[in-house]
């Protein structure tokens, strides 16, 4: 196996862990847009589990974020599909990479040193799962993206 081959292994592997773990995340967006309070006993947990304030959005923003999830998913899935994704695959996985981590990043600084008024549940959760894996996603998204070539 040549070095190419096993980046373009790599960067196809990173794809397919990028789209899943983005459209597991899309998955359970729908599912609370249609009402269930899964993993929480009722709506107003979940919101202290996953918002960190009340009230849960509304079932029209989550489904905005299914949307853009389902976006993203979509975006990185295609960077899989071929040897060298078409220029708008790479700058859209790029986008959706960057997004993830500014995300992870921005949950750990703020999660931390507790700068945002969210409960305690959420900043527990955020620091613990919901930042490391948006960082997990999104160094997975910008691996997809590949190199540019020269």
């Amino acid at each position: 196996m040549t070095i190419r081959m096993r980046t373009e292994s790599t960067r196809r592997g990173a794809a397919v862990a990028a789209s899943t773990g983005l459209g597991a995340a899309a998955a359970l967006h729908v599912a609370w847009a249609l009402g269930s309070p899964w993993p929480a006993a009722d709506r107003d947990e979940l919101a202290d589990l996953v918002v960190g304030r009340r009230p849960f959005p509304s079932a029209t923003l989550t489904w905005g974020v299914v949307g853009l999830l389902t976006t993203a998913t979509g975006i990185t899935a295609a960077a899989a599909t071929t040897a060298s994704p078409r220029p708008w695959v790479r700058v859209g996985a790029r986008g959706v990479g960057s997004v993830l981590l500014a995300r992870g990043v921005g949950g750990l600084l703020v999660s931390s040193t507790q700068g945002r008024d969210a409960t305690a549940a959420f900043r527990h959760h955020d620091l613990r799962i919901y930042s490391p894996l948006c960082l997990a996603l999104g160094t997975a998204a910008m691996r997809a993206a590949g190199r540019r070539r020269a």
